[in-house]
């Protein structure tokens, strides 16, 4: 299974590019296409809109006025729950213009404006929405729906809690908060990761720097990952604790920029589990499959258009890394790690 994270990233770059996967060509002209993914989390949810065209790929593709509306030109509705209400709501989509700066090794258009259309209602985990774009042009209209993970919070470990890591085995465990569904997911796949951060000052330097190592700690279909024991339902991901050590001997970054004199301070360690929509993980089987004997079929969820709308959600639980761990990092690896008995 090809991981999901890149899969979101090179969505945005299927949908604006020429593809054999996404028929953004038309030989019958104005193909609406969409991408949008649903994230309660957030403050702000963008939807990617833009269309197909007439002529020849390999120059239109880098045309921005061929792949894309003019201002007015399509207007965007959503509806639905929004979080502050239980009422239904229709939510008028607005857009902003972002300035893309000209790269000559881009593929694709650059050096101009690019339309955005965004809300900021936010929205409600566990809620379907409901997505209408309308072509001015022709009156067709191009609809789309989704639901938002329902609710989970981590079982495993708490938030602000001291976790050693010096253990063999650790694992990360969440449990839903939806009756609806029997306290069983609406997600279709889970990624749980872990964050290494620390404070960073170079010799020399005036100020610290952040950084962060990611640790993959394992992902799969949410059904994998569903236990019970005692009468208690919830997901879990197990891992080795003492892999974090492995990890930061393996790092680039510290075993190529850890000089004399470089000062590091340990900040608290964090686990994400990111939870994704049953159509975006059908987006990721369908469209990275391969068959010896026909195309693969591009998989769309869009109503008279072509594309995807889902949903993702990441919630994020931070730990202080034990004083045991400190000293070992400290003590056994030269990279300025700084062990501080009083933190």
């Amino acid at each position: 299974m090809k991981r999901l994270f890149p899969i979101i990233a090179l969505a945005t770059l299927v949908f604006s590019s020429c593809s054999n996967k996404v028929d953004l060509y038309s030989d019958e002209g104005d193909s609406t296409i969409v991408y949008a993914l649903l994230d309660s989390e957030a403050d702000t949810n963008f939807v990617k809109i833009t269309k197909s065209f007439i002529g020849n790929a390999n120059e239109l593709a880098q045309n921005y006025e061929a792949c894309n509306y003019k201002y007015g030109e399509i207007e965007a509705t959503i509806t639905g729950v929004f979080e502050g209400s239980n009422s239904t709501k229709e939510v008028h989509l607005d857009t902003i213009s972002k300035w893309i700066p000209y790269n000559e090794n881009s593929a694709f258009y650059s050096g101009c404006r690019q339309t955005y259309y965004y809300f900021t209602e936010k929205l409600k985990e566990g809620q379907e929405y409901n997505l209408e774009i309308t072509r001015n042009t022709d009156g067709v209209k191009i609809t789309a729906k989704a639901k938002t993970i329902n609710t989970f919070r981590f079982k495993k470990p708490f938030d602000n809690t001291t976790l050693n890591f010096s253990g063999k085995k650790g694992s990360v465990e969440w449990r839903v908060t939806d009756a609806s569904t029997l306290f069983h997911t609406t997600a279709a796949y889970f990624e749980v990761n872990g964050f290494f951060n620390y404070k960073e000052l170079m010799p020399g330097a005036t100020d610290t720097v952040h950084q962060v190592i990611r640790w993959s700690i394992g992902e799969g279909e949410a059904e994998s990952m569903f236990t019970t024991q005692n009468n208690d339902s919830y997901y879990v991901q197990s891992y080795t604790p003492m892999a974090l050590y492995t990890l930061l001997e393996t790092n680039d970054y510290l075993k190529n920029n850890s000089p004399a004199g470089v000062q590091r301070w340990f900040e608290n360690f964090e686990f994400s589990i990111t939870a994704i929509g049953d159509e975006l993980y059908r987006y990721n089987i369908v469209n990275n499959s391969s068959s010896a004997i026909q195309d693969v079929q591009n998989y769309s969820n869009i109503n008279n258009g072509i594309g995807l709308m889902s949903s993702r959600i990441t919630k994020i639980v931070s730990v202080k890394i034990d004083q045991v761990t400190r000293r070992n990092i400290q003590d056994n690896y030269h990279y300025g790690f700084i062990y501080d008995p009083n933190r």
